[in-house]
Order: structure tokens, then C-alpha cells, then sequence
């Protein structure tokens, strides 16, 4: 996950991130780093990625299975579309307590709400999640725990949610990127560090359209309970999001100008590439 190596410079020289996930301050980014910070351009989404679902069909291209046959009931969850679905399937280890008060905040603003966690492979570790989901004020009998999911049944548990939760204060990269394909509201709050900003970089790098970003990403605890509220709540609203999402996440693939960013920085650091520079210039000299 992406975090300094805390190395002296004289080990690991550069460490090679992307403006549009990292604070807006270059000075304040690299107090984050003990390696020189190089940044990718903010107007580029910074990997070359290729859809996860079969164009123009329900189906994972990770497993190769449908996923548009499932529904709620398939995920023991209820039915009613009056029941809005706040769902998070981050991994665990990325649940910290900040988090706790967020989930536990949309529920007492949605009292028909229902959250949807990940569960915890080790039952002590659940054990001590529940709990402390308790003491901060949540009402268990909304909370719903689910093992890991194949591929397909991930995608058609995004389908089938009403909104997407980013975790806090270690955010989603991947899951965000499937969740944007898959044209579904995520709610994602930025934190101080890279590892809890990737959502707001894609956001900010797939053209989506202002008042859309003003509804996905909040700049408190506080605005993101409303901000997952008010998307759960109001159809229209969630429905005007999913549209620009779904206009605009073809952006997020294919884009051959990341393999270019990569190439430049790789070669404006590469030691080879300034020894070979230094050569020819050498070599011109003694022509000259």
C-alpha cells in the first residue's frame, strides 16, 4: 500500500506518485516522503486500465460469469426497495475506528438503512469489530456481514446497493474503479494520505461534472454522513449522479497518455538514460 519507505535518499532516491490523489500542496505532499516525491500530471488518470466487465454484457471479465441474475435476497438482504443498501466491502484491516461514527451517523439519519460490511476472516477480530461498532451507537440488527465474494457476485452486489461506501481513513482504488464501471454513487471522504485519496484522483480525472463531484466527495465526517444520506434518499439526485458517472467513466480506460507519463518520469530519472546523456555530450564536445 502506498506509504514512504522511510529510506535515507541515498537508498531509495524518488518515489513516484500521482498529483491528482496527492494533498494540492507539493510541499505539504512531501513531508509525507523521505524520497524525493515526482508526480505524475493531475490531468491523467495515472495507470493504463482496461474495463472489468465484458462490453455490452453482464458478465466479469475477471471470472467470466454473469452477474446480472442476482438480487438482493441472493446476498440475505431485504428485498424492499424502500430499504436503502450502504455498502463497503473493503477489506477489514482498512476499517478503522474513525469509521465506526460515519457508518453509525447515516444510520440514525436512515432508519431504514441497512450497512453492508466485510467480514473478518478471524473471529476474534470480528468479535472486536462488532463491538466497537456497538460503542459507537449502531444498530446491529441494520448491519449486515458478508465473506468475501467471487468476482460476479461482488459486481452484482455493487448493482444491487443503493450507495457505495469509501472506507476511511484507507480508501479504495480498485473497488472504486469497478464501482465507477459499474456507474454506482460512491461516497468517499479524502484523507491526509495517498492510501485513503485514490477515489477522489479518479473522480477528479474523469470528467464528471462538478455538481457530481460536489455529491461524491465530502471534506468532513460530518458532510459525508449527509452526502450518503441525501444520495440514499433522493432518487432523482442518485439517478442524475449515476447518468454522469455512467457518460463518463469510459475516461477511466484505455488511456495511452498514462503510458506516455510513465515513460518520461521513468526516463528523466534513469541513470542510464543520464550517463547515455552524458556520454553524447562528451562525444560532441571532443568533435567540437
Amino acid at each position: 500500500h502506498p506509504i514512504t519507505s522511510g529510506h535515507d535518499r541515498s537508498i531509495i532516491q524518488y518515489y513516484i506518485s500521482w498529483a491528482a490523489a496527492e494533498l494540492p500542496s507539493l510541499e505539504e505532499a512531501q513531508s509525507h516522503y523521505t524520497e524525493e516525491l515526482l508526480l505524475l500530471p493531475s490531468d491523467i488518470v495515472y495507470q493504463y486500465y482496461e474495463p472489468r466487465v465484458v462490453a455490452g454484457k453482464q458478465v466479469s471479465r475477471i471470472d467470466g460469469q454473469r452477474f446480472d441474475q442476482f438480487t438482493r435476497t441472493d446476498f440475505g438482504l431485504p428485498p424492499n426497495n424502500n430499504t436503502r443498501v450502504y455498502l463497503c466491502m473493503q477489506k477489514p484491516f482498512k476499517f478503522h475506528p474513525e469509521f465506526d461514527e460515519l457508518l453509525c451517523g447515516i444510520m440514525s439519519k436512515d432508519m431504514h438503512g441497512w450497512i453492508v460490511l466485510h467480514r473478518e476472516t478471524n473471529p476474534a477480530n470480528q468479535n472486536m469489530f462488532e463491538h466497537r461498532l456497538k460503542d459507537a451507537g449502531c444498530d446491529m440488527t441494520r448491519i449486515a456481514f458478508l465473506d468475501q465474494q467471487s468476482h460476479h457476485r461482488l459486481l452484482a452486489l455493487y448493482r444491487v446497493s443503493t450507495v457505495i461506501l469509501d472506507s476511511y481513513p484507507a480508501g479504495g482504488d480498485t473497488t472504486t474503479r469497478e464501482v465507477l464501471e459499474m456507474g454506482k454513487a460512491l461516497v468517499t471522504l479524502p484523507a491526509r494520505l495517498l492510501g485513503g485519496r485514490w477515489s477522489l484522483g479518479y473522480m477528479s480525472t474523469i470528467g464528471l461534472k462538478e455538481s457530481t463531484k460536489k455529491a461524491l466527495i465530502a471534506s468532513s465526517p460530518e458532510e459525508y454522513i449527509r452526502l450518503a444520506v441525501e444520495l440514499g434518499l433522493d432518487d432523482v439526485l442518485r439517478e442524475s449522479v449515476e447518468v454522469d458517472i455512467r457518460n463518463s467513466v469510459k475516461n477511466l480506460f484505455y488511456r495511452d497518455d498514462a503510458i506516455g507519463a510513465w515513460e518520461k518520469i521513468l526516463l528523466d530519472i534513469s541513470p542510464y538514460h543520464q550517463c547515455h546523456k552524458k556520454d553524447t555530450e562528451g562525444k560532441h564536445l571532443e568533435e567540437l
